[in-house]
């Protein structure tokens, strides 16, 4: 039997970590303008925008983290279009959806991107090519972390975790679909992050999708 697939897609299956860290970057200054020192740029990968934004002002309402995290999102969507040249999916992710289609396997998003990235992405990228925006999970409020939104994902697939392959880049995400008991967990990013990417739960990485081995799909 074959395992179904929850891909991310932020620094997945669009490599733009650097348009995130940027826009964070912006933010933090605009936010926390009497700090001098920005985070590690590691600390804005992975959580939700909420989240984030308390660690950062736990002075402000659900409403005004709403606001900024919208904010937020409108400067990153900004600088992706200052960088059109950059703005294509992740080499080698076509040809798999293809593969996966082929082998009747099913496979979604679970993204802690909010819905008007999703609707930047769907527009941009001409994903409903690829998914069923309806099976997508995203950070729509209801979710406390990624680990919920990949559970979530599996749920809408008709599966368990444990019957999922998880493709993540993030620490943070790897590690909560390690904790959920994911059937498999697949890293990627660059060369080198791969040894901390296994070591927090990935069995296997990858820098694109041109390496994704099918047998990975197997239990």
């Amino acid at each position: 039997m074959k395992q179904a697939v929850v891909f991310d897609f932020n620094g997945t299956l669009f490599l733009d970590t650097c348009f995130h860290e940027e826009a964070w970057s912006r933010v933090y200054r605009e936010l926390c303008k009497e700090k001098d020192e920005e985070p590690d740029p590691a600390f804005f990968c992975g959580p939700p925008n909420d989240t984030l934004i308390y660690a950062l002002a736990p002075q402000l309402t659900k409403e005004e983290r709403q606001k900024w995290s919208v904010h937020k999102e409108a400067i990153y969507r900004g600088i992706c279009m200052e960088n059109p040249d950059k703005v294509h999916l992740t080499a080698g992710a076509k040809e798999l959806f293809l593969k996966l289609r082929e082998q009747q396997i099913s496979y979604t998003l679970a993204t802690a991107s909010i819905k008007d990235n999703i609707d930047f992405y769907f527009e941009t990228f001409h994903l409903e090519e690829w998914f069923e925006r309806e099976m997508c999970v995203y950070d729509d409020g209801a979710y406390a972390d990624k680990g919920e939104m990949q559970a979530e994902a599996a749920r809408r697939l008709g599966k368990t975790l444990s019957e999922c392959i998880v493709i993540e880049d993030s620490i943070s995400a790897i590690g909560y679909a390690r904790e959920n008991n994911a059937g498999k967990i697949i890293g990627i990013g660059s060369d080198s992050v791969h040894p901390e990417l296994i070591r927090t739960g990935a069995a296997h990485c990858i820098r694109d999708f041109t390496e994704f081995d099918m047998e990975w799909l197997n239990n």
